[in-house]
C-alpha cells in the first residue's frame, strides 16, 4: 500500500443528482484480488441546508429546534461518501451498496447554524462471506475542534469467501419494558431518498429493488436509525453520547415495524423487529458518555 494518502479537497459538497448520475454510468475493471487504496475527501465551511433539514425532521419524526438531529452530518456528508466510492482507489462501483452498521460519537449538541468541516477516508476493509465489508469513516470539526464521527460499514456483494458466520450461542432474549409501533408505507423509502439523497435503486420500487436482488424495495438503514434515536434520545441533553446500531433482516415496505427499548441514566439498548416483534431489522445501543470506537 503507497504511503502516501491522496487528498481531495471540495469547495462545496457536490449535489446529490450529479451523483447518482456519476454513480449510476460508472464501471470499474474488476479486479482478481481488490485493492483499496488510501484517500481522503474534505469539505470546510459547509452549513446545513435548511429546507432539507425540514424534510428530514418531518420523516424521521424529530422536532423543529436549533441543533441537528444527530445522525444528520451522516446526511450532510453523504454525497462524500459517493464521491469516495466513485474515485479509483475504490474497486468497486456504489451502486447497490447495503449499509450493516453505523456508530455515531458526538462530544455537544452542533446548532444548526455553525459552519462545519467535513473530512471521510476509507476504514478497514475485508472479504466476507457475501462479498467485502468496507468501512467509511466520516469526522466533522468546528474550528479546529472534533466534534462528531462516524464509521459506516457497507457491504460491496462482489465477490466473497462463501463462507458462513458462526452461529452464535443462544441466549436469552431481552426482556423489553417499553415498545413502540409505526406503518411505513410503501413510498416511505422515497420520501426519505427525497430528504437524506440517497437514491439507491433497493429503496425505490419492487421493479429497482429487484434489478439489485431484492424481492421489494427495502427501508434505510439509517431511517430505521435516525427514527429509533428520535424516539430515544434523552431530552435536552448536551453533553457526550454514542449510538452503534447493526443492521439486521431488510424492512421490505411496506411494513410495520416496533422498537423495543429499556432505557436509563446510562443509556438505552434497543431493537426494530417486524409488527409480531420476532423478526430482528436493527439492535442498537445509547452510551451516554464517552465511550472509544
Amino acid at each position: 500500500m503507497p504511503s502516501t494518502v491522496r487528498h481531495i479537497e471540495m469547495a462545496s459538497i457536490p449535489s446529490m443528482t450529479q451523483m447518482l448520475l456519476r454513480a449510476s454510468t460508472a464501471r470499474k475493471k474488476a479486479q482478481a484480488e481488490p485493492e483499496f487504496l488510501p484517500l481522503t475527501v474534505t469539505a470546510r465551511g459547509i452549513r446545513a441546508d435548511r429546507k432539507k433539514l425540514a424534510r428530514f425532521r418531518a420523516v424521521c419524526g424529530y422536532e423543529s429546534t436549533d441543533t441537528l438531529p444527530l445522525p444528520y452530518p451522516h446526511i450532510m456528508a453523504f454525497a462524500l461518501h459517493m464521491q469516495l466510492m466513485l474515485e479509483p482507489e475504490f474497486p468497486f462501483t456504489p451502486m447497490g451498496a447495503v449499509h450493516i452498521r453505523n456508530w455515531i460519537r458526538q462530544q455537544r449538541i452542533i446548532r444548526t447554524d455553525e459552519p462545519l468541516d467535513f473530512e471521510v477516508r476509507f476504514g478497514a476493509a475485508e472479504e466476507a462471506g457475501k462479498g467485502y465489508e468496507v468501512g467509511i469513516i466520516t469526522e466533522v470539526s468546528i474550528e479546529g475542534e472534533l466534534i462528531w464521527e462516524e464509521l459506516s460499514v457497507l457491504l460491496v456483494r462482489k465477490g466473497g469467501t462463501g463462507a458462513r458466520k458462526d452461529k452464535k450461542p443462544v441466549v436469552d432474549a431481552p426482556q423489553y419494558r417499553e415498545l413502540v409501533q409505526w406503518h411505513l408505507a410503501a413510498n416511505k423509502g422515497r420520501q426519505y431518498a427525497a430528504a437524506s439523497g440517497d437514491y439507491n435503486p433497493i429503496h425505490l420500487y419492487p421493479a429497482t429493488a429487484k434489478l439489485m436482488g431484492f424481492k421489494r424495495q427495502i427501508m434505510h438503514g439509517m431511517w430505521s436509525k435516525s427514527r429509533a434515536v428520535a424516539h430515544l434520545l434523552p431530552e435536552h441533553y448536551d453533553g457526550p453520547l454514542s449510538v452503534d446500531v447493526s443492521f439486521k433482516l431488510p424492512v421490505f415496505l411496506p411494513a410495520t415495524v416496533t422498537l423495543m427499548y429499556n432505557s436509563d441514566d446510562s443509556g438505552c439498548q434497543f431493537e426494530m423487529r417486524d409488527g409480531r416483534c420476532e423478526r430482528p431489522h436493527l439492535a442498537g445501543e445509547i452510551v451516554i458518555g464517552d465511550r472509544p470506537i
